[in-house]
């Protein structure tokens, strides 16, 4: 027969056992509260390289470059896909945690959300069909009452067009692609895009593509950065801490030039003065 101090150790070393796993089971919902949620992304898919659909998948630069945020902070990334005008929206109104959107920095966003370090240098640049390139190339030529001139809308293209452009008559597209058709076919003469769109399109120096042609010097000098909440300086010190290590290991190269293919020179092009 047992005695009674056989059970009462017994007891005791139960009570124990039941009391650590208890303490591990309260520490590991402590840790799960703790952890981090997924990372929302906000990206609209109107801008290649930079984000674009492709046989019904998200791709581009902006892409990876979620993607490869989430290793480096060991969080889930969870894209979520999001119409240009409605990106600053649904980052206020805490839909989305950051705005990976190819979006350049400007005074006036400035008011409205944080931006991280910049993470490419781009300008404003201008396609034109091949056959009018001998005239519309030239610095001037595109304002005038003759010219049908392309821009998308609610970009930084809108804004140049119609700050320097102002006597041509300009249009305004959805996005990227519909522009591209537009000059392809003769429904405008020229159109206005970020330097990474307009590279996609001609492929850059070396480029196969006959029918049209990119004006390569820059109109305007802009610094694509993602954007957070003003809320939010946690997150924001986050993500350019990953950008800093990116620009140093050579990742953030590495992603930029899977996308942007074009020749690189050594020679310096300025914006053009206005």
């Amino acid at each position: 027969m047992m005695s009674r101090v056989t059970t009462v150790a017994r007891l005791a070393v139960l009570a124990l056992g039941l009391g650590a796993a208890a303490a591990t089971l309260s520490t590991d919902c402590a840790r799960a509260a703790d952890a981090p949620g997924p990372l929302r992304v906000g990206m609209a898919s109107n801008y290649p390289p930079l984000a674009f659909k492709q046989d019904g998948q998200l791709k581009g630069i902006e892409v990876d470059f979620a993607n490869h945020l989430g290793k480096a902070l060991g969080r889930e990334v969870v894209i979520v896909e999001t119409p240009w005008d409605d990106l600053g929206t649904a980052l206020l109104d805490n839909k989305v945690d950051v705005v990976m959107s190819g979006t350049s920095i400007t005074e006036e966003r400035k008011q409205k959300v944080d931006f991280t370090d910049p993470y490419l240098t781009v300008g404003q640049m201008v396609l034109i069909r091949d056959a009018n390139f001998p005239q519309l190339r030239k610095p001037g030529a595109l304002d005038k009452p003759t010219e049908r001139v392309g821009f998308t809308n609610n970009t930084t293209s809108a804004q140049y067009a119609r700050k320097h452009l102002s006597k041509a008559k300009l249009q305004g597209f959805p996005d990227t692609d519909a522009g591209v058709a537009a000059l392809r076919s003769n429904q405008i003469d020229a159109f206005v895009a970020d330097a990474p769109a307009v590279w996609r399109v001609t492929g850059g120096l070396l480029s196969k593509e006959t029918e049209l042609r990119g004006v390569y010097v820059p109109l305007t000098h802009e610094e694509l950065a993602w954007a957070v909440r003003k809320d939010d300086p946690a997150l924001r010190a986050q993500l350019n801490a990953v950008l800093k290590k990116w620009k140093h290991d050579g990742t953030l190269q590495d992603i930029l030039d899977q996308w942007i293919t074009v020749k690189k020179t050594a020679i310096e092009v300025k914006p053009q003065p206005h």
